[in-house]
């Protein structure tokens, strides 16, 4: 069973679906996978290289895994800092952060670019507490980020962080 908005998508298509590959193909780079990940990579290195010959291999067709079975939400890594840090080592945890901030960027530019209406938003995310235990546990991540000068969180009041959540229980 394929997601709404891929039948719905492939229902009012113009295209044939595209042919499995036959045979062997040259090329100077293969991707393997059709999700965000392999088509936003090919997009980006034809951008960046024009003349490159760049073959995109899928399983299925394109969006039909789990890039397309989502909640469409784009998170930046800053909540995971401290992991990226342990993982890299501090410089390119800083790196990392920043350039997956600026990618949920980059995707709303890309759309607007080439007048892809996917309805999107730059809202935020809520990270929130839901019982007195977890009140408080963000706090060394955001204090890491603020000393590394890489912090886009911010408190926000009480009333308003519940009327954004929709409930009461968030504290």
């Amino acid at each position: 069973m394929r997601p709404f908005w891929l039948q719905q998508a492939l229902d009012s298509a113009q295209e044939a679906v595209c042919p499995p590959l036959q045979g062997d193909a040259r090329c100077d780079v293969c991707i393997v996978g059709g999700g965000y990940t392999g088509l936003w990579t090919a997009l980006m290195l034809k951008e960046a290289v024009p003349a490159l010959d760049i073959v995109l291999i899928e399983a299925d067709i394109c969006g039909a895994g789990a890039s397309g079975r989502n909640g469409g939400c784009a998170l930046s890594w800053s909540a995971k800092y401290f992991t990226l840090e342990r993982l890299f080592g501090v410089a390119e945890a800083v790196r990392l952060v920043r350039e997956s901030e600026r990618s949920i960027g980059e995707i709303g530019a890309f759309c607007a670019a080439n007048g892809i209406d996917c309805d999107y938003r730059l809202d935020g995310t809520l990270y929130t507490a839901t019982n007195a235990a977890q009140v408080g546990a963000t706090d060394a991540v955001i204090a890491a980020l603020e000393q590394k000068g890489i912090n886009s969180f911010r408190r926000l009041p009480l009333q308003q962080l519940q009327r954004l959540a929709g409930s009461a229980r968030h504290l």
